[in-house]
């Protein structure tokens, strides 16, 4: 068995309020990806089929792996209902507030959830009906089955109502049951998901730093339906927001295993980049937001890209910052990390390719230029500088398009309450 490189995390190091603040912006980027994703692949195919297809394997094929990497990590044991709610209330398709879900819980075999707000609903609700089936109706049945079955192959989620919202201004915007029945015929895996299983990157080692505070260090408990993240220890919220990290690379591996099917290697890999530029240049310029670092210049830049959810995890980031110069060093737990065929963003990283790191350092300070990127010592170099002279970029079109989305400029409440601080 190769070595393994520890990897060390700027999450441990971040004071509570923040790590609060970034682990919500973290598991908020699952939000993003399929913002930036969706009208790139509709441009190369014109197909809104097309979408909803690639979305419905993307989420088919990494969301069960995740699943049980979160509740290994989290300790949610059993296949019961409960068991299901716990991993739904740490996945980021449901990131906290922007989907803002209530839990009924009955009885080990049944629950229903109902969502007060869906910010994904008020994304697609302005381009009518068809666009909001589309997600409500042909991607949420198998996505939601997917994940459920990933505790119990015998569940199955089902709408009590969903949209089209009539009333328009209908709320909760749907209302859903889970249940397990005996006689469900069990559900196997999708056809992409033994091979998201199968990665490198699904296999990285999540270490615990040792706790130092209070606060839930497993949800080895009764469900809460208001759980919150602010109810974990900061050992544990870290390690969570690591996971959530994982979760988002192991979607883009997983969405370019479905685009390649319908596109083709070649140009699945060139929507990929864009996706990756694009998410890199907004999740930036919220984690700033939520850091307080929007005045720029180098230690900005370094300190986004020490926390930012675009740089693949199962890495350690070194990064330094001499004058207007910021080095990253990435390091692997393992060689397989570094596999230039590796679907996903971090197969982009390891060919060579550093638009994903330019822009999440643009999104901070729109001077910032990747100078270099090279593979070097079994690991991953990049050089970027911030100069006050440089001219600032423009943001990448594929980023400008997610202006339209609620997810861009959702703003968390972070009073106390809500986060369960």
């Amino acid at each position: 068995m190769e070595p393994m490189t520890k990897v060390s995390s700027a999450l441990d190091e971040l004071p509570r309020t923040q790590l609060l603040r970034v682990a919500l912006e973290t598991m908020h980027v699952g939000h993003l990806l399929d913002r930036a994703l969706m009208p790139q692949l509709f441009f190369a195919t014109e197909s809104f089929s097309a979408v909803d297809q690639v979305a419905i394997d993307e989420w088919m094929g990494a969301s069960p792996v995740y699943t049980g990497r979160m509740r290994r990590l989290m300790r949610i044991e059993g296949d019961s209902v409960p068991a299901i709610v716990k991993a739904l209330q740490l996945d980021c398709g449901f990131p906290h507030q922007y989907m803002d879900v209530g839990w009924t819980m009955i009885d080990d075999a049944s629950c229903e959830f109902f969502l007060r707000s869906c910010g994904a609903l008020l994304d697609v609700e302005p381009y009518g009906e068809e666009r909001v089936r589309g997600m409500c109706h042909t991607i949420e049945d198998p996505t939601f089955d997917a994940t459920a079955y990933a505790t119990n192959p015998r569940a199955r989620i089902r709408p009590l109502h969903r949209p089209p919202r009539v009333p328009a201004d209908r709320l909760p915007h749907c209302h859903w049951t889970i249940r397990i029945d005996p006689a469900n015929d069990p559900v196997g895996p999708a056809k992409n998901t033994l091979a998201v299983a199968a990665l490198p990157l699904a296999k990285i080692v999540n270490e615990r730093a040792p706790e130092h505070d209070e606060g839930w260090t497993n949800y080895a408990r009764d469900v809460d339906p208001g759980f919150k993240l602010g109810m974990l220890s900061s050992a544990t919220l870290a390690a969570v927001a690591r996971e959530f990290q994982l979760q988002e690379h192991l979607l883009s591996a997983s969405a370019e295993m479905a685009l390649v099917e319908r596109v083709g290697r070649d140009k699945a890999r060139a929507v990929l980049l864009q996706q990756w530029g694009a998410v890199g240049w907004r999740a930036s310029e919220r984690l700033a937001a939520a850091l307080g670092i929007a005045s720029g210049g180098a230690d900005a830049v370094a300190q986004a890209l020490r926390l930012h959810a675009i740089l693949p995890p199962g890495f350690s980031r070194d990064v330094r910052v001499g004058g207007d110069t910021v080095t990253l060093r990435l390091e692997p737990q393992s060689a397989g990390l570094l596999d230039p065929e590796h679907p996903g963003w971090l197969g982009l990283a390891a060919r060579g390719e550093g638009l994903g790191i330019e822009t999440a350092a643009q999104g901070v300070d729109p001077r910032a230029r990747l100078e270099s990127i090279a593979l070097r010592a079994g690991g991953i170099d990049a050089e970027l500088s911030v100069r006050a002279s440089a001219e600032p970029a423009r943001m990448p079109k594929a980023a400008t398009f997610m202006s339209a989305s609620t997810a861009t400029t959702f703003v968390f409440d972070t009073s106390a309450a809500r986060l369960g601080s």
